[in-house]
Parts: structure tokens; sequence; C-alpha cells
């Protein structure tokens, strides 16, 4: 089997960084990388209108753009790009950030050798055209827009192999929409579709781009919060919560929209498969259920 080409553009301005990249990549035998470079997100970005480029790695840190913003302008230009991101030792949780934003993986400048600096680029192009097949495959739920089963275990998995290996934890929300034979037999049907619609909308409402957002289905729906913060996941539910309230308090539908949530965490320390993660999330919810109302 021919060794696959890849085309890299590398957008950084520090000389020695560019060197470095350049022969880590030259060290890998799985692909062969041909390697361009630009100094600046400007330089770059005009180089991108050949057309001819795999994958960029980026600097976030350049003479003319500094941070998420550098990723944030490369990404609307060329939303098509693949992107791997440069961090140094003081800017990794920047890098993450980024990653959360939608770029496919981030290296440490400095830490990496050739293997994997060539890894997370083949992986980088794959896990992109893996993404936009998604996309085009039937994965969306066709009632609520959100992804369904299938397409959120896919964008998923991506996400906890990312946690595993930057040792980070994320959260998965399992939400069930109570009552919801109770609301199909009382006023139909196509009210009960209208339910789930709801749900759906709050959810996109309440929780971030950056999260997964999926109906399982039936009434079953799900979340991973891909990014800690400062607030935890407590307060994302809370926010949901109080937007669920506000929903009820201005809906005239006879009925009152309830949704149960469950919590369940991954731990990098003690994995789980995203199967043992949705269970634990769906005993959670139903110990939320069962409280008191």
């Amino acid at each position: 089997m021919d060794t696959p080409v890849l085309r890299v553009l590398l957008i950084e301005d520090n000389p020695g960084d560019v060197r470095l990249m350049q022969l880590a990549l030259s060290e890998t035998k799985r692909a062969n990388f041909l390697v361009q470079s630009a100094g600046t997100l400007e330089a770059g970005l005009k180089r991108l209108e050949a057309q001819d480029v795999d994958i960029v790695l980026l600097d976030l840190s350049l003479p003319d753009s500094f941070g998420l913003q550098t990723f944030r302008t490369l990404q609307e230009r060329w939303p098509s790009i693949p992107v791997v991101v440069l961090s140094g030792d003081d800017d990794e949780s920047l890098a993450m950030a980024a990653v959360n934003e939608g770029a496919q993986d981030f290296l440490v400048k400095g830490r990496a050798d050739g293997d994997a600096v060539g890894r997370a680029v083949r992986y980088g192009v794959e896990r992109h055209r893996m993404l936009e097949q998604v996309r085009q495959l039937a994965i969306l739920d066709p009632l609520t827009a959100l992804a369904n089963r299938r397409g959120f275990t896919m964008l998923c998995q991506h996400h906890l192999e990312l946690a595993l290996r930057s040792k980070r934890q994320v959260t998965l929300l399992f939400i069930d929409v109570d009552r919801m034979k109770g609301i199909n037999d009382a006023f139909g049907h196509s009210e009960g579709d209208r339910a789930l619609m709801d749900t759906a909308r709050l959810m996109v409402m309440t929780f971030r781009k950056s999260d997964v957002l999926g109906r399982l289905g039936g009434d079953e729906f799900a979340v991973l919060l891909t990014e800690s913060t400062s607030e935890g996941p407590e307060v994302a539910v809370a926010r949901f919560q109080d937007n669920v309230t506000a929903f009820n308090a201005g809906s005239r539908r006879g009925y009152t929209l309830g949704l149960s949530v469950g919590m369940a965490r991954f731990d990098p320390e003690v994995p789980c498969t995203l199967d043992e993660l949705l269970a634990q999330g769906d005993q959670s919810m139903y110990q939320d259920k069962r409280k008191p109302a």
C-alpha cells in the first residue's frame, strides 16, 4: 500500500519551532508530509486560498493574532480545513479551549516526538473527514434536530478519548421527560412531539455550542459537557432547570413540562466506556425522578 501524502500548513512565527515541527514530521514513516509554513495568521489565510492544504498546525500566539481569536478567525474563514493547535507549556488550557471550539487536537511544543506529531496530524485529518461524513449521514434526529443516538455516540467517543489523553474529567447529563405517556394519552401524540421539541430547544438554549447534545430515543436525551469550568456541572443543571421553570410559567399547554436529570462523570483515572457512562447517568436520572415534587 502506498504511503499517504498529507499537505500540512504550519502557521508559526518562531523559526526554531518551525524547524522542530518539520523535523518531527520528517521522522514518521506512516505518512509523507509536505510542509509549508507561514509566519502570520494573515499569511496563512492567504496561503489557504490555493486550496492545496489537508490540515493546519496553528500556533495561537502570532504577531497579528493572539489566543482563541486566532483559531476562531481561521475557522470562520476556512471551516472545511482541520486544525491541530500548537501550545506552549504555559497555555495548554488555551489550546484545550480551542479543541472544545472545534480544533481536532492540540500539541505542546517541545514535548511531542515525531510519532506523536505525525499521529496527531493523521488522526486530525481522518477525524475531520469522519465528522464531515457524520454531518452528511443520518445522524440527526428529524424531530428535534439534535444528534440521534448514533451521532451522539460518534461525537462523544472523540471527546472521551481527548479527556483520557489530557487527564480531564467530563460530565454526562441524562435527561428524561416526565409523564410522557400521560401527555400522549391526554393531549395526543402531536402534543407529545411538541414536548420533545420544547425539551430540545431548552437544551440548546442552556448548554454551550461545544457541548454534545443528543436525543437517544423516545423521551430520553443526553448532554456531554465537554469542558470543565469553574462553575461546575451542577450550575449548568440548575440553569437548565431554571429555564424549564421559566418555560412552564409562560406556556399554556395544559400540562407542566417536567424533566428529570441524572449526572455521570468520566474520570480519566478510572476510565469507562460511553455505554457505561450512559448507564450511570440513567441510574442517576431515575434517582432524580423518584424525588418528591
